[in-house]
């Protein structure tokens, strides 16, 4: 089973938080596009209306190799001028309206996607919906997808940005590099609890995150009620996104992360120190229901995931190799 990702195959769409007010100082656009990354269409935007980045809301960034629908907020004067805009860089405007606030980074309910995988054999169709059986009753592991990281020096650059050993730049590229960062640190806890076999957890002095209210706790030491909760999917052990407002886990759980940023450079004190804010992430999160049919030799997969969470890193889960474009022939080294 293979997914080779691109626009054919794969298809995103944000699932707003709340509805526009249809008043206000800001137009929400909301946009189909193919091919084009967000920091891509930011960017032009920019430079068609000629906007400061900051003056664009956008709740996260989508896929280039793929066909997205997503909402950015524009300043409202502009209003007769973003469709135009829009078409020049072959986005379709599906609506707008107005509303009292900016839109900001991670205000939507999640995402929705559909993936089309390939099949070397009919069989594969019901070894899928088995690994999906298993998935959706155990959760997902929520790394961040290798698409996160961009070029070999997104890491360390967003590293040295955190310590303030470089000057930040422009405000969105250093904002991102930073989170950059960050993720390689989560994704460095998570794959060590995984390796050694504290996945999903509950570890002592896990930071504990509820599903349903976000509300978070320590796990207690030898907890039965803290494990069935786990099992539950009631709630689950969180990981870092490194800053000086991050809580910190306690007991073994803490250990593990201490580890992490040390083999980066990094203690606790100089986490609190940063000027990055940070924040904890689910090392896990359910899926939902995930549709699966056949069709000619593949296998389309239907399903919505959390904000911030990834495709591919679910269809990894799955049993999928994940083909990025980049190894796809003709797509360049």
């Amino acid at each position: 089973m293979r997914f080779l990702q691109s626009p054919e195959t794969f298809t995103v769409e944000e699932l707003p938080l709340f509805k526009t007010s249809g008043r206000g100082d800001h137009c929400y656009v909301t946009l189909r596009r193919r091919g084009i990354s967000t920091p891509y269409l930011l960017k032009e935007l920019c430079r068609i209306l000629k906007l400061k980045e900051t003056e664009i809301g956008c709740a996260g960034n989508k896929d280039r190799d793929a066909v997205t629908v997503q909402t950015l907020s524009f300043p409202a004067v502009l209003r007769g001028q973003i469709e135009p805009a829009a078409a020049s860089l072959g986005a379709e405007i599906l609506s707008l309206d107005l509303h009292e606030h900016k839109l900001r980074t991670g205000k939507l309910a999640g995402n929705r996607f559909t993936a089309k995988v390939s099949l070397d054999d009919p069989s594969e169709l019901d070894i899928l919906r088995k690994a999906v059986g298993e998935v959706a009753s155990r959760g997902m592991a929520n790394a961040f997808g290798p698409q996160r990281f961009g070029d070999g020096d997104a890491v360390e650059k967003g590293r040295l940005l955190f310590l303030g050993l470089r000057p930040y730049g422009a405000f969105r590229r250093a904002r991102f590099a930073i989170s950059v960062f960050q993720s390689a640190v989560f994704n460095q806890v998570l794959a060590m609890r995984q390796e050694r076999g504290f996945f999903p957890g509950p570890l002592p002095g896990d930071l504990m995150k509820k599903h349903d209210t976000g509300g978070e706790f320590v796990a207690p030491d030898d907890d039965d009620n803290t494990l069935w909760r786990v099992e539950a999917m009631e709630i689950s052990p969180t990981g870092p996104m490194p800053g000086r407002k991050m809580p910190w886990p306690e007991g073994r759980a803490l250990d593990l992360e201490l580890e992490a940023l040390a083999s980066r450079g990094l203690s606790q004190m100089a986490v609190s120190a940063s000027k990055v804010p940070g924040a904890r992430r689910f090392l896990r999160v359910p899926t939902g229901p995930i549709e699966v049919r056949g069709e000619d030799g593949f296998a389309v997969l239907s399903f919505a995931l959390p904000p911030g969470s990834y495709a591919t890193v679910l269809l990894a889960e799955l049993g999928v190799e994940v083909v990025p474009p980049s190894k796809q022939p003709g797509g360049g080294s």
